[in-house]
């Protein structure tokens, strides 16, 4: 049973810290996203990256984009505030709000435990698995299918932010690793060139996804 972690320590969970959890969560759904697009980028496989998913959603439906680019404003809008605090003194509001060791916005700070729910990295690590290979399935199939991509990404975006997120601000649970912003500030003071390059990459990602396909040009 994991207990409350004390103010300015990085709590553990499973044995291993959170800032460990939030290296191997974030890291892995990072090597999902940019090895398709690095593969995509100098042609060597033509596996649907997490931009040509959205993009081609885009191009079905006009206002995914207007989506695309509410979501990023958002993430801005929570993840400053994050980026400007030492991750291992949680700052008692982010926009205004209680946030949980993790970073996650919550009603109530007072109660949060990470009881129970080391589980939840095995489920993540599951859905993430099964997720990859009905992709690979699917692709093999059919070359030209997007259905295991909206599946593989849509699991990472689920199991990765939207569930988290709920828990922490209904059901005063936190997940046992941080958001990807706290997890950076986490990288920040260990590193932080590489921390600088990584948010650097996510700042042109982003702009990539909204802005689909820059910095490409459609003729």
């Amino acid at each position: 049973m994991d207990e409350p972690a004390e103010p300015g320590t990085a709590p553990t969970v499973v044995g291993r810290s959170a800032e460990f959890w939030g290296y191997v969560m974030w890291g892995s759904a990072a090597l999902v996203i940019a090895v398709p697009e690095l593969a995509a980028a100098t042609g060597l496989a033509s596996w649907p990256t997490i931009s040509a998913t959205i993009g081609h959603l885009e191009t079905h439906h006009d206002w995914v984009r207007l989506v695309v680019v509410f979501v990023i404003a958002v993430i801005g809008y929570y993840a400053i505030p994050q980026l400007l605090v030492n991750p291992k003194m949680p700052p008692s509001v982010v926009a205004g709000k209680p946030v949980t060791v993790g970073g996650r916005v919550t009603r109530d700070n007072g109660g949060m435990r990470f009881v129970g729910l080391g589980g939840y990295l095995l489920l993540a690590a599951a859905s993430y698995v099964g997720a990859v290979v009905y992709a690979v399935i699917d692709r093999a199939i059919s070359p030209d299918s997007y259905v295991g991509a909206y599946v593989l990404y849509g699991v990472i975006a689920l199991m990765w932010v939207v569930v988290p997120s709920m828990l922490a601000l209904f059901a005063g649970r936190d997940v046992p690793f941080p958001t990807l912003f706290r997890t950076i500030g986490y990288l920040e003071r260990r590193a932080h060139p590489v921390a600088a390059v990584l948010t650097g990459l996510l700042v042109i990602l982003l702009i990539h996804l909204a802005l689909y396909p820059w910095p490409g040009v459609v003729s």
